[in-house]
């Protein structure tokens, strides 16, 4: 098991440990403005007021070292994260420290220069992101931020995003869940109780769809669902529409493909559970007089429940990180966390929130694991003698 544990833990739990990380990791401002951040908790500057002139001789110091190591456009990238309309300012300024262009006293040939570090914000914003780690990230996943005062406040209404995006993202995932669930009942029970022949076939019918691309899955909703597609051409043909009807690119749509990807990893595990329940239980209530609806609720129900639960778990699993489906069928208001993530990962590249992100996703399935072997326990006791 060894080589197999190595392999697991550096090709899988270090780098994701390392991109995880990130969402508390303040290297930038916390390690290269290391002299900056000094002076200014040596001499905080009073309210509404720019430091004095130590802050800014290490401010030139700083940005000077940093342009050297080729790190300037990190520092201003995390700096214009926290307070927009900093990043220029920043290189401009760490290009002109490392070709010598500041001389003692620094603060008036630094403001001479470059007048936008008469702002007490920008320093303001430096001290409050002077440590190794940094909570900005997480806060700021959760629609959250740092006042001037230090607490943690709401953010502005025009800057609230994620929360609502989170809330999305969770209620597709469980109406998709709940979904392939009910879906996935019958079907199970046809399977089970088909002759062996039949059985066979219904059953290379569920993973069939498991064999072809989860992308060219996708395609094929939106050449299905499209204005001038066969759906469209069905309901005008038929008098149920009087023109094509907005099908794909919307709610609907994404419902209706991601349900057909996940449905037959729910059907899997409903059917490996529901054969190893004996048919004459079922036949027994019946015999006895219950009603078939009473007779399955609560003789079949209970056994069948630990199958229905691990596909939900593993449905719902799927769901939550879904990007191609929600990305290629889904309208602009149907867009899942994932995408966020993939956004800040490869086109803004802040990858401190995108981590956040990510630690937001996991503490979520967690969660919810925790709470499927919380019910999970619950329905093995359900289970009769």
């Amino acid at each position: 098991m060894l080589p197999a544990l190595v392999f697991v833990l550096a090709v899988f739990v270090v780098p994701v440990a390392r991109f995880l990380s990130l969402a508390v990791d303040n290297a930038e401002l916390g390690l290269g403005l290391s002299r900056t951040v000094a002076a200014l908790d040596a001499e905080p500057p009073a309210e509404g007021e720019v430091p004095g002139e130590a802050a800014f001789a290490a401010l030139v110091a700083d940005l000077a070292a940093a342009r050297t190591a080729q790190q300037d456009a990190l520092i201003a990238q995390a700096l214009n994260q926290r307070m927009v309309g900093t990043r220029f300012l920043v290189i401009k300024t760490a290009r002109d420290a490392a070709r010598g262009e500041f001389a003692a006293p620094f603060k008036p040939a630094v403001l001479a220069a470059h007048p936008d570090w008469a702002d007490p914000e920008i320093w303001r914003t430096i001290a409050a992101n002077g440590g190794r780690l940094t909570d900005y990230h997480l806060l700021a996943a959760l629609d959250l931020r740092r006042d001037a005062a230090g607490d943690i406040a709401q953010a502005p209404p025009e800057a609230t995003l994620f929360r609502q995006l989170l809330g999305r993202t969770v209620w597709i995932s469980v109406v998709v869940t709940a979904a392939c669930a009910l879906l996935a009942l019958p079907l199970a029970s046809a399977i089970t109780a088909a002759p062996p022949g039949w059985s066979r076939v219904l059953f290379a019918l569920v993973l069939f769809p498991l064999w072809s691309s989860l992308l060219v899955r996708t395609v094929i909703w939106i050449i299905v669902l499209q204005r001038n597609g066969p759906v469209n051409a069905a309901l005008v043909a038929t008098g149920l529409t009087d023109a094509p009807m907005t099908l794909i690119y919307t709610r609907f749509s994404l419902y209706l493909a991601m349900i057909q990807v996940l449905l037959p990893l729910m059907v899997l595990s409903v059917v490996s559970v529901m054969r190893r329940v004996p048919p004459s239980y079922m036949k027994a209530a019946l015999s006895l007089g219950a009603p078939w609806f009473t007779a399955w609720r609560t003789v079949q129900l209970p056994l069948i429940l630990p199958g229905l639960m691990a596909g939900s778990a593993i449905v719902f699993v799927f769901a939550i990180g879904y990007y191609v489906t929600p990305l290629l069928v889904g309208g602009p208001g149907d867009q899942m966390i994932s995408s966020m993530i993939a956004f800040y990962t490869n086109r803004t590249l802040n990858w401190g929130l995108a981590a956040a992100l990510s630690v937001q996703v996991l503490a979520l399935l967690a969660a919810m694991t925790l709470t499927g072997l919380a019910l999970r326990a619950l329905a093995r006791r359900s289970v009769p003698a």
